[in-house]
């Protein structure tokens, strides 16, 4: 019976294979950090080169999930529905969605500051939600 840490490698050697694929040359690896004794938390932080994007491939328990962060560190996901199942063909799948997403600029980031979330939109934020009004007391 193989080891969960020698499972988790040969996983993660296959995303990066994915990516690597998948992008031919427009990423860089940024980044690796694997601590999959703990419930198999792994993250993998990528540069985007044409766009100066970090791309962020994060699992844990299991399940996975792909954040695209900016230079000012706004945030976007992918908001189309995948199974994030921390699995090849799932995996392959949502890194297809977010090639697809970067070369089209189909997305929109967000960011939170003083209690409040805002959408970016043509390098303005608009305030889309303030948090503060949904703590209690």
């Amino acid at each position: 019976m193989q080891s969960d840490n020698y499972k988790y490698s040969i996983l993660i050697k296959k995303i990066l294979e994915i990516f690597n694929e998948t992008f031919d040359g427009e990423i860089a690896l940024i980044k690796k950090q694997v601590a999959t004794n703990h419930m198999g938390f792994f993250k993998i932080k990528f540069m985007y080169l044409p766009l100066d994007y970090e791309m962020v491939f994060e699992s844990d328990r299991d399940v996975f999930d792909i954040v695209i962060y900016d230079k000012e560190k706004a945030w976007s996901t992918l908001d189309k529905k995948y199974d994030n199942e921390t699995n090849i063909d799932n995996i392959r799948k949502a890194i297809s969605v977010l090639k697809h997403k970067l070369k089209n600029n189909d997305f929109c980031f967000y960011i939170t500051r003083d209690d409040k979330l805002y959408r970016k939109e043509n390098e303005q934020y608009i305030r889309i939600k303030n948090f503060s009004t949904f703590r209690e007391g």
